[in-house]
């Protein structure tokens, strides 16, 4: 009986120091804060701020059909060209469509020194789903 004690103590002070190993390395960590996720109803109230700086990472076209009100159009394929017109100390929300691009946008603005980077989860689908302010569509051109 002693033995199982002394093998269960011995197992919780290494899953103790094990624990303890880990915290130290909280750069790790901190660097991969940088982009957070959040739901289009989590995100509104900071895209609503002052300062706050809410891209859109569609193409023109995608963001003339229809996009999330107060949304600023930078596709994609331009963000790196463009990334000087951000502010790197302001919080920036990416949106797209679905999530995907404006995942691979936040990583691009993460390398590029973005101290606070926001991904709308679920993209401009979600956010017009949870029935959250659209801006009108573009007319069509005549």
């Amino acid at each position: 009986m002693k033995n199982k004690i002394l093998i269960l103590a011995a197992f919780a002070l290494a899953l103790v120091a094990c624990n303890e190993a880990r915290t130290p390395q909280t750069p790790v960590a901190a660097t991969s804060l940088a982009v957070e996720d959040m739901s289009p109803i989590e995100a509104r109230p900071g895209i609503e701020q002052a300062g706050s700086q809410f891209i859109d990472v569609r193409t023109a076209a995608e963001y003339a059909g229809e996009h999330a009100k107060g949304a600023q159009n930078i596709p994609l394929d331009t963000l790196e060209a463009n990334v000087s017109s951000l502010k790197k100390d302001q919080p920036v929300y990416v949106i797209c469509e679905t999530g995907r691009r404006s995942l691979a946008a936040a990583e691009m603005l993460k390398k590029d020194g973005f101290t606070r980077i926001i991904n709308v989860t679920g993209g401009t689908r979600a956010w017009a789903d949870a029935e959250l302010p659209m801006a009108e569509p573009a007319p069509p051109n005549k």
